[in-house]
C-alpha cells in the first residue's frame, strides 16, 4: 500500500468524527451568553456540576442558568435573535426543538426576575412558571416569579397569553397580568411607576463575534452589537 492511500485511510475516519461532532453541536446549541455580570452559573443538561456562565458560552437545550446576588446574564437565541436577560437571584432553564432555521423555545423560570424581547419570532415561545404558562407573541415584557410561584407579567409591547388549569387571559401593551397556582389569570392596567427599568440600567454597547456552523456544514461568523 502506497503512502498516499495509507494517509487517506487514516485521516478519513478522523474527518468523519470531527464533522459529526461539529454537526451535533450546531443542532444542540440554541443560545449564547452575551453578557455575564457577577456570579452566573450554568448547569449543562445531564451534568452533575455547575460551571461558570461566562460571556460567549453556548447554551444547549436543557441547560439551567442561575444568577446570584448582584448578578445578571444576557442571553441571545441564535435563530431569531430574541434577547433574554436574567436578573440576580433567579433560576431559569431553556429548552428548544430545532426545525429548519428556527427553534421552538420553552423557558422555565422557577424563581426570580427576567426580561424578554422577541422582535423576529420564527416559532413558538413559551414561558413556564409554577403558576402556569405564558405564550409569547412577538413582544417585550418583564416576568417576576416569587418563592410561592406567583407570577406577574408586565407587557411593554406585543401580547402575552397566560394559561393555567383555571383559565386564560391575554395581556397587551400597557397591561399587567398575574396568576398563581390556584388563581385564574387576571389582567389590569399597568401603573407606570411599577414598570421595572433594570434591563436597561448601566447598559453599554458591546460587540461579540462567534463562529457557528449551519445545517449544510458551512462555517459563518456572526457579529452582534448589544446592550
Amino acid at each position: 500500500m502506497n503512502r498516499t492511500v495509507k494517509f487517506i485511510l487514516i485521516i478519513f475516519p478522523l474527518f468523519l468524527t470531527l464533522s459529526e461532532c461539529s454537526f451535533s453541536q450546531s443542532n444542540n446549541d440554541i443560545a449564547i451568553i452575551l453578557k455575564s455580570v457577577g456570579k452566573v452559573r450554568v448547569k449543562k443538561d445531564q451534568a452533575k456540576d455547575w460551571k461558570d456562565g461566562t460571556k460567549g458560552l453556548r447554551l444547549d437545550s436543557g441547560d439551567i442558568v442561575k444568577t446570584h446576588d448582584q448578578s445578571l446574564a444576557a442571553i441571545l437565541f441564535t435563530d431569531d435573535k430574541s434577547l433574554l436577560k436574567v436578573r440576580d437571584n433567579s433560576t431559569l432553564s431553556i429548552a428548544g426543538k430545532r426545525s429548519d432555521n428556527s427553534v421552538a423555545k420553552r423557558l422555565k423560570c422557577a424563581l426570580g426576575n427576567f426580561w424578554l424581547n422577541v422582535t423576529q419570532q420564527k416559532s413558538q415561545l413559551l414561558v413556564e412558571t409554577p403558576s402556569g404558562v405564558a405564550a409569547v407573541k412577538g413582544t417585550e415584557f418583564y416576568g417576576i416569579v416569587d418563592a410561592e410561584g406567583n407570577t406577574i407579567i408586565i407587557v411593554i409591547e406585543g401580547i402575552v397569553q397566560l394559561m393555567n388549569k383555571l383559565g386564560e387571559a391575554f395581556v397587551k401593551a400597557g397591561q399587567t397580568g398575574q396568576f398563581s397556582k390556584e388563581g385564574i389569570p387576571e389582567v389590569f392596567t399597568t401603573d407606570p411607576k411599577s414598570i421595572p427599568t433594570w434591563a436597561n440600567d448601566g447598559a453599554t454597547g458591546n460587540d461579540l463575534k462567534f463562529e457557528f456552523q449551519d445545517s449544510e456544514g458551512n462555517k459563518k461568523t456572526l457579529k452582534i452589537n448589544y446592550k
